[in-house]
C-alpha cells in the first residue's frame, strides 16, 4: 500500500512538472501584458491570438509548413515502403549487411554537423534549389528514409506470408496485393511513420533557416522572427503563436490515434 502511494505521488509530481511549462505558455498567451510571472498581474484577453491570426505571414508560413511536412511524408512513404517490403520478403546476398550499412551510414553522416551542412548547402546551391519548399521536403525525407525503411521492414516481418499467398492464389496482381492486402495490415506502422516524419519536418528549424527566405519561410521561422530583438519581445504574442503552431501535429495525432496504439506498442 505504502509503495503504491509513493508511486502515485511521484507520478502526479512528474505530471505536474511536465505540464507546468505548457500552463505557463497558456497563461502568458492569455495575458494582456507582454510578460507573465507567478504572483504578478494577470489580465485575461484573447488579443494575442487575434493579433497572430491577423498577420498574413502567419497564414503564409502555415501553408508553407503544411506543404513541406505533407510532401515529406508522401516522399518518405513512397520510397521507404517498397524498400522495406523488398528487405522483408525477398532474399538476396548481403541483405542484412546492406540494411545495417544503409541505416548506420546515414546516422553517421547526419552527425557530421557543420561540415555536413556546408556540403549540403553547396549541393543545393549548385542545383539551384535554394528557397524551394519541395527541395527542402526531399532533404528531410532523404535523411529519414533509412530509419523508416528499417521500421516498416521490421513490421512487415510480423505479417504472415499466408495472407499474401492466399491473395496470389486468388489471382491478385502486384497492385492489388499491395493496396488490398499489405497496406491495410500495415496501417499501424504507416501511422507511426507518418506522424514521426510529419513532426520532424514540422519542427525543423536549422535547415529551413538555411535554405528558405522571403515568402517561402515556414511557420517556425516566422515565430522565431518574433524574437529578433530579445529586449522587446511581445512574449504573449509569441506564446499565442506557439500554441497555434502546435495544433496541426495534435490534429494529425487525433486522426491517426486508433492506429497509433498498436503501432507505438510495436515500435517500443
Amino acid at each position: 500500500m505504502r509503495a503504491s502511494i509513493v508511486q502515485t505521488s511521484v507520478a502526479v509530481v512528474a505530471t505536474l512538472l511536465l505540464f507546468y511549462p505548457v500552463l505557463q505558455i497558456v497563461l502568458l498567451s492569455l495575458n494582456e501584458l507582454p510578460y507573465f510571472r507567478l504572483g504578478g498581474e494577470f489580465i485575461p484577453t484573447l488579443e494575442s491570438f487575434q493579433w497572430v491570426l491577423k498577420q498574413p505571414e502567419f497564414w503564409r508560413g502555415l501553408l508553407n509548413s503544411l506543404i513541406v511536412s505533407l510532401t515529406t511524408v508522401g516522399i518518405l512513404l513512397a520510397l521507404s515502403l517498397p524498400g522495406a517490403y523488398a528487405f522483408s520478403r525477398y532474399k538476396f546476398k548481403g541483405k542484412d549487411a546492406l540494411l545495417s550499412f544503409y541505416v548506420v551510414f546515414t546516422q553517421v553522416s547526419g552527425g557530421l554537423g557543420i561540415a555536413g551542412l556546408i556540403a549540403l548547402f553547396a549541393i543545393v546551391s549548385a542545383l539551384g534549389l535554394r528557397n524551394n519548399l519541395f527541395a527542402l521536403a526531399l532533404i528531410y525525407a532523404a535523411g529519414a528514409i533509412p530509419y523508416h525503411t528499417w521500421l516498416l521492414k521490421t513490421y512487415i516481418d510480423t505479417i504472415p506470408k499466408s495472407a499474401e499467398e492466399a491473395a496470389l492464389i486468388d489471382g491478385a496482381g502486384v497492385n492489388t496485393l499491395m493496396f488490398r492486402v499489405v497496406l491495410p495490415l500495415m496501417a499501424p506502422a504507416l501511422a507511426v511513420s507518418s506522424i514521426l516524419s510529419f513532426i520532424g519536418a514540422w519542427g525543423e528549424l536549422i535547415l529551413a533557416n538555411l535554405f528558405l527566405s522571403g515568402e517561402n519561410r515556414t511557420l517556425i521561422l516566422w515565430i522565431y522572427s518574433l524574437m529578433s530583438n530579445v529586449y522587446s519581445v511581445q512574449w504573449n504574442r509569441f506564446a499565442a503563436a506557439a500554441l497555434l503552431y502546435s495544433i496541426p501535429p495534435v490534429v494529425l495525432y487525433v486522426v491517426l490515434q486508433r492506429f497509433l496504439k498498436r503501432g507505438l506498442a510495436f515500435v517500443y
